[in-house]
Protein backbone atom coordinates (compact mmCIF):
# COMPACT_ATOMS: atom_id res chain seq x y z
CA UNK A 1 0.00 0.00 0.00
CA UNK A 2 2.82 2.44 0.78
CA UNK A 3 4.34 2.03 -2.72
CA UNK A 4 1.08 3.01 -4.33
CA UNK A 5 1.04 6.44 -2.67
CA UNK A 6 4.15 7.81 -4.45
CA UNK A 7 2.82 6.40 -7.73
CA UNK A 8 -0.47 8.26 -7.30
CA UNK A 9 1.38 11.44 -6.39
CA UNK A 10 3.54 11.08 -9.46
CA UNK A 11 0.50 10.55 -11.71
CA UNK A 12 -1.22 13.57 -10.19
CA UNK A 13 1.88 15.69 -10.71
CA UNK A 14 2.19 14.61 -14.35
CA UNK A 15 -1.49 15.28 -14.93
CA UNK A 16 -1.21 18.73 -13.38
CA UNK A 17 1.85 19.48 -15.51
CA UNK A 18 -0.02 18.47 -18.67
CA UNK A 19 -3.02 20.64 -17.80
CA UNK A 20 -0.78 23.62 -17.02
CA UNK A 21 1.16 23.08 -20.23
CA UNK A 22 -1.96 22.98 -22.36
CA UNK A 23 -3.31 26.05 -20.64
CA UNK A 24 -0.03 27.85 -21.19
CA UNK A 25 0.00 26.94 -24.88
CA UNK A 26 -3.51 28.31 -25.35
CA UNK A 27 -2.61 31.47 -23.49
CA UNK A 28 0.57 31.74 -25.54
CA UNK A 29 -1.41 31.57 -28.79
CA UNK A 30 -3.70 34.33 -27.54
CA UNK A 31 -0.75 36.51 -26.56
CA UNK A 32 1.06 35.90 -29.84
CA UNK A 33 -1.83 37.28 -31.85
CA UNK A 34 -3.37 39.83 -29.53
CA UNK A 35 -2.16 42.62 -31.75
CA UNK A 36 -3.28 40.79 -34.85
CA UNK A 37 -6.82 40.52 -33.49
CA UNK A 38 -6.79 44.19 -32.60
CA UNK A 39 -5.70 45.17 -36.09
CA UNK A 40 -7.93 42.73 -37.99
CA UNK A 41 -10.53 45.40 -38.70
CA UNK A 42 -7.88 47.84 -39.94
CA UNK A 43 -5.75 45.63 -42.18
CA UNK A 44 -6.53 42.67 -44.39
CA UNK A 45 -3.14 40.94 -44.49
CA UNK A 46 -1.81 39.90 -41.12
CA UNK A 47 1.63 38.40 -40.62
CA UNK A 48 2.51 36.77 -37.28
CA UNK A 49 3.58 39.50 -34.89
CA UNK A 50 6.43 37.73 -33.09
CA UNK A 51 9.60 36.34 -34.62
CA UNK A 52 9.40 32.54 -35.09
CA UNK A 53 12.28 31.95 -32.66
CA UNK A 54 10.55 34.03 -29.99
CA UNK A 55 7.30 32.13 -30.50
CA UNK A 56 9.22 28.87 -30.20
CA UNK A 57 10.56 29.90 -26.79
CA UNK A 58 7.11 30.97 -25.62
CA UNK A 59 5.57 27.67 -26.73
CA UNK A 60 6.99 25.99 -23.59
CA UNK A 61 7.49 22.68 -25.34
CA UNK A 62 4.10 22.74 -27.07
CA UNK A 63 5.39 23.92 -30.44
CA UNK A 64 3.36 21.32 -32.32
CA UNK A 65 0.10 22.62 -30.90
CA UNK A 66 1.04 26.23 -31.66
CA UNK A 67 2.10 25.20 -35.20
CA UNK A 68 -1.32 23.66 -35.77
CA UNK A 69 -2.94 26.91 -34.69
CA UNK A 70 -0.85 28.95 -37.12
CA UNK A 71 -1.46 26.39 -39.86
CA UNK A 72 -5.19 26.93 -39.53
CA UNK A 73 -4.61 30.69 -39.64
CA UNK A 74 -2.56 30.32 -42.84
CA UNK A 75 -5.25 28.20 -44.49
CA UNK A 76 -7.88 30.78 -43.54
CA UNK A 77 -5.76 33.55 -45.05
CA UNK A 78 -5.31 31.62 -48.30
CA UNK A 79 -9.00 30.71 -48.32
CA UNK A 80 -10.00 34.36 -48.08
CA UNK A 81 -7.82 35.20 -51.07
CA UNK A 82 -9.24 32.32 -53.11
CA UNK A 83 -12.78 33.41 -52.30
CA UNK A 84 -12.07 37.04 -53.16
CA UNK A 85 -10.45 36.07 -56.48
CA UNK A 86 -13.30 33.74 -57.44
CA UNK A 87 -15.83 36.52 -56.87
CA UNK A 88 -14.05 38.80 -59.36
CA UNK A 89 -14.73 36.44 -62.29
CA UNK A 90 -17.88 36.01 -64.34
CA UNK A 91 -20.55 34.57 -62.01
CA UNK A 92 -21.89 32.16 -64.62
CA UNK A 93 -18.47 30.52 -65.01
CA UNK A 94 -18.06 29.84 -61.28
CA UNK A 95 -14.27 29.75 -61.63
CA UNK A 96 -12.17 27.50 -59.45
CA UNK A 97 -8.98 29.17 -58.26
CA UNK A 98 -5.98 26.84 -58.35
CA UNK A 99 -3.48 26.77 -55.48
CA UNK A 100 -0.57 27.94 -57.63
CA UNK A 101 -2.55 30.77 -59.26
CA UNK A 102 -3.86 32.72 -56.30
CA UNK A 103 -3.56 36.45 -56.90
CA UNK A 104 -3.07 39.17 -54.28
CA UNK A 105 -1.29 36.92 -51.79
CA UNK A 106 1.06 39.06 -49.74
CA UNK A 107 4.46 37.33 -50.04
CA UNK A 108 5.66 38.70 -46.71
CA UNK A 109 2.57 37.41 -44.92
CA UNK A 110 2.59 33.99 -46.56
CA UNK A 111 6.33 33.37 -46.21
CA UNK A 112 6.25 34.54 -42.58
CA UNK A 113 3.35 32.22 -41.78
CA UNK A 114 5.11 29.19 -43.24
CA UNK A 115 8.36 30.15 -41.50
CA UNK A 116 6.52 30.44 -38.19
CA UNK A 117 4.85 27.04 -38.56
CA UNK A 118 8.00 25.18 -39.57
CA UNK A 119 10.04 26.78 -36.78
CA UNK A 120 7.49 25.74 -34.17
CA UNK A 121 7.27 22.24 -35.69
CA UNK A 122 10.11 21.53 -38.16
CA UNK A 123 8.76 18.03 -38.84
CA UNK A 124 5.36 19.23 -40.03
CA UNK A 125 6.12 17.89 -43.52
CA UNK A 126 2.68 18.65 -44.94
CA UNK A 127 3.44 22.38 -44.69
CA UNK A 128 6.52 22.07 -46.90
CA UNK A 129 4.54 20.12 -49.49
CA UNK A 130 1.72 22.67 -49.51
CA UNK A 131 4.12 25.62 -49.57
CA UNK A 132 5.95 24.17 -52.59
CA UNK A 133 2.75 24.68 -54.58
CA UNK A 134 1.43 27.96 -53.17
CA UNK A 135 4.51 30.01 -52.26
CA UNK A 136 6.53 30.03 -55.56
CA UNK A 137 3.92 32.20 -57.28
CA UNK A 138 4.60 35.08 -54.89
CA UNK A 139 8.11 34.44 -53.52
CA UNK A 140 10.11 31.69 -55.26
CA UNK A 141 13.28 32.38 -53.27
CA UNK A 142 11.38 31.94 -50.00
CA UNK A 143 9.88 28.73 -51.39
CA UNK A 144 13.31 27.28 -52.18
CA UNK A 145 14.66 28.30 -48.77
CA UNK A 146 11.68 26.74 -46.99
CA UNK A 147 12.04 23.42 -48.82
CA UNK A 148 15.78 23.32 -48.11
CA UNK A 149 14.92 23.93 -44.46
CA UNK A 150 12.42 21.07 -44.55
CA UNK A 151 14.97 18.72 -46.11
CA UNK A 152 17.49 19.53 -43.39
CA UNK A 153 14.91 18.99 -40.65
CA UNK A 154 13.55 15.79 -42.21
CA UNK A 155 16.47 14.02 -43.89
CA UNK A 156 14.49 10.76 -44.14
CA UNK A 157 11.67 12.37 -46.17
CA UNK A 158 13.19 11.87 -49.62
CA UNK A 159 10.08 13.04 -51.47
CA UNK A 160 10.66 16.62 -50.25
CA UNK A 161 13.43 16.72 -52.86
CA UNK A 162 10.71 16.22 -55.47
CA UNK A 163 8.87 19.29 -54.16
CA UNK A 164 12.09 21.29 -54.37
CA UNK A 165 12.67 20.01 -57.92
CA UNK A 166 9.18 21.16 -58.86
CA UNK A 167 9.90 24.72 -57.70
CA UNK A 168 13.11 24.89 -59.76
CA UNK A 169 11.42 23.27 -62.80
CA UNK A 170 8.55 25.74 -62.69
CA UNK A 171 11.09 28.59 -62.81
CA UNK A 172 12.86 27.06 -65.81
CA UNK A 173 15.89 26.08 -63.70
CA UNK A 174 16.09 22.60 -65.17
CA UNK A 175 19.62 21.74 -64.02
CA UNK A 176 18.80 22.76 -60.43
CA UNK A 177 15.63 20.64 -60.65
CA UNK A 178 17.67 17.68 -61.91
CA UNK A 179 20.11 18.12 -59.03
CA UNK A 180 17.23 18.09 -56.52
CA UNK A 181 15.93 14.85 -58.00
CA UNK A 182 19.39 13.28 -57.84
CA UNK A 183 19.77 14.28 -54.19
CA UNK A 184 16.50 12.54 -53.48
CA UNK A 185 17.43 9.53 -55.61
CA UNK A 186 20.39 8.87 -53.33
CA UNK A 187 17.97 8.38 -50.42
CA UNK A 188 15.59 5.89 -52.02
CA UNK A 189 15.45 2.89 -54.30
CA UNK A 190 12.81 4.64 -56.46
CA UNK A 191 14.64 4.79 -59.77
CA UNK A 192 12.14 7.21 -61.28
CA UNK A 193 13.84 10.13 -59.51
CA UNK A 194 17.08 9.45 -61.38
CA UNK A 195 15.11 9.09 -64.62
CA UNK A 196 13.41 12.45 -63.99
CA UNK A 197 16.82 14.06 -63.49
CA UNK A 198 18.00 12.67 -66.82
CA UNK A 199 14.88 13.88 -68.65
CA UNK A 200 15.20 17.37 -67.15
CA UNK A 201 18.81 17.58 -68.30
CA UNK A 202 17.87 16.55 -71.84
CA UNK A 203 14.83 18.82 -72.25
CA UNK A 204 13.17 20.32 -69.24
CA UNK A 205 10.44 22.06 -71.26
CA UNK A 206 9.18 18.84 -72.85
CA UNK A 207 5.38 18.53 -72.28
CA UNK A 208 5.94 14.90 -71.33
CA UNK A 209 8.23 16.04 -68.53
CA UNK A 210 5.42 18.25 -67.26
CA UNK A 211 3.04 15.30 -67.36
CA UNK A 212 5.51 13.11 -65.48
CA UNK A 213 6.15 15.87 -62.92
CA UNK A 214 2.49 16.29 -62.01
CA UNK A 215 1.84 12.54 -62.12
CA UNK A 216 4.60 11.89 -59.58
CA UNK A 217 3.41 14.75 -57.38
CA UNK A 218 -0.09 13.28 -57.46
CA UNK A 219 1.22 9.83 -56.52
CA UNK A 220 3.46 11.04 -53.70
CA UNK A 221 1.30 13.83 -52.25
CA UNK A 222 0.35 13.41 -48.60
CA UNK A 223 -1.78 16.56 -48.51
CA UNK A 224 -5.21 16.08 -50.10
CA UNK A 225 -5.29 19.61 -51.48
CA UNK A 226 -1.94 19.11 -53.20
CA UNK A 227 -3.12 15.77 -54.60
CA UNK A 228 -6.25 17.36 -56.08
CA UNK A 229 -4.20 20.24 -57.46
CA UNK A 230 -1.83 17.83 -59.22
CA UNK A 231 -4.81 15.95 -60.67
CA UNK A 232 -6.20 19.23 -62.04
CA UNK A 233 -2.85 19.99 -63.65
CA UNK A 234 -2.89 16.59 -65.37
CA UNK A 235 -6.42 17.31 -66.60
CA UNK A 236 -5.28 20.67 -67.95
CA UNK A 237 -2.37 19.11 -69.85
CA UNK A 238 -4.66 16.47 -71.34
CA UNK A 239 -7.21 19.12 -72.35
CA UNK A 240 -4.56 21.22 -74.05
CA UNK A 241 -3.52 18.17 -76.04
CA UNK A 242 -7.18 17.37 -76.85
CA UNK A 243 -7.83 20.87 -78.15
CA UNK A 244 -4.74 20.76 -80.32
CA UNK A 245 -6.02 17.55 -81.91
CA UNK A 246 -9.54 19.00 -82.32
CA UNK A 247 -8.19 22.12 -84.02
CA UNK A 248 -6.37 19.87 -86.46
CA UNK A 249 -9.64 18.06 -87.24
CA UNK A 250 -11.43 21.40 -87.74
CA UNK A 251 -8.67 22.70 -90.03
CA UNK A 252 -8.85 19.62 -92.22
CA UNK A 253 -12.62 19.92 -92.42
CA UNK A 254 -12.33 23.56 -93.55
CA UNK A 255 -9.69 22.60 -96.13
CA UNK A 256 -11.90 19.83 -97.55
CA UNK A 257 -15.29 21.57 -97.44
CA UNK A 258 -14.42 25.25 -97.57
CA UNK A 259 -16.34 25.99 -94.36
CA UNK A 260 -16.49 25.23 -90.66
CA UNK A 261 -18.66 22.34 -89.47
CA UNK A 262 -22.06 23.54 -88.29
CA UNK A 263 -22.07 21.00 -85.43
CA UNK A 264 -19.81 18.40 -83.87
CA UNK A 265 -21.76 15.63 -85.61
CA UNK A 266 -20.16 16.64 -88.92
CA UNK A 267 -16.71 15.70 -87.63
CA UNK A 268 -17.73 12.78 -85.42
CA UNK A 269 -15.78 10.16 -87.36
CA UNK A 270 -12.43 12.00 -87.49
CA UNK A 271 -12.73 12.93 -83.81
CA UNK A 272 -13.20 9.30 -82.84
CA UNK A 273 -10.43 8.25 -85.21
CA UNK A 274 -8.10 10.67 -83.42
CA UNK A 275 -8.71 8.79 -80.17
CA UNK A 276 -10.92 11.39 -78.50
CA UNK A 277 -13.77 10.41 -76.23
CA UNK A 278 -16.98 11.54 -77.92
CA UNK A 279 -20.45 11.90 -76.42
CA UNK A 280 -23.34 10.05 -78.00
CA UNK A 281 -24.60 13.38 -79.34
CA UNK A 282 -21.30 13.99 -81.10
CA UNK A 283 -19.46 16.44 -78.82
CA UNK A 284 -15.93 15.50 -77.76
CA UNK A 285 -15.52 15.30 -73.98
CA UNK A 286 -12.83 16.95 -71.89
CA UNK A 287 -11.02 15.16 -69.01
CA UNK A 288 -13.68 16.31 -66.52
CA UNK A 289 -16.43 14.74 -68.63
CA UNK A 290 -17.87 18.06 -69.86
CA UNK A 291 -18.41 18.56 -73.62
CA UNK A 292 -16.08 20.86 -75.51
CA UNK A 293 -17.81 23.82 -77.14
CA UNK A 294 -17.58 24.42 -80.87
CA UNK A 295 -16.97 28.13 -81.44
CA UNK A 296 -18.16 29.52 -84.77
CA UNK A 297 -17.43 33.11 -85.82
CA UNK A 298 -16.64 35.23 -88.84
CA UNK A 299 -12.98 34.47 -88.24
CA UNK A 300 -13.47 30.71 -88.43
CA UNK A 301 -14.00 27.86 -86.00
CA UNK A 302 -12.33 26.92 -82.74
CA UNK A 303 -12.87 24.85 -79.60
CA UNK A 304 -13.12 25.96 -75.99
CA UNK A 305 -14.07 24.62 -72.56
CA UNK A 306 -17.68 24.36 -71.46
CA UNK A 307 -18.69 26.65 -68.54
CA UNK A 308 -19.44 23.52 -66.49
CA UNK A 309 -15.97 22.08 -67.06
CA UNK A 310 -13.68 21.72 -64.03
CA UNK A 311 -10.53 21.74 -66.17
CA UNK A 312 -8.35 24.71 -65.13
CA UNK A 313 -8.52 27.63 -67.54
CA UNK A 314 -5.04 29.03 -67.00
Amino acid sequence: MTAAVPDRRRDLALGLLLVLGLGASVAMAQVLDARRLALRAAVEDEAPYLAPETAQRLALGFGGLAADWYWLAALQYIGRKIQAQAQTGRPELQPTVELDRIKALNPQVLARQFEMITTLDPRFVGVYEFAAVVLPAVDPQAAVALLEKGIRANPEQWYLHQQLAYIHWQRGEYLAAADAFRRGARMTTARWMEHMAERLERRGDDPQVARAMYARMYEQAQDDQVKQWALKRLMELQSLQDRQVIRGVLSRHVAEHGRCPGAWAEVDAPLRAAGLEVHAKGAPLDPSGAPYLLVLSALGCDVTLHPASTVPRG
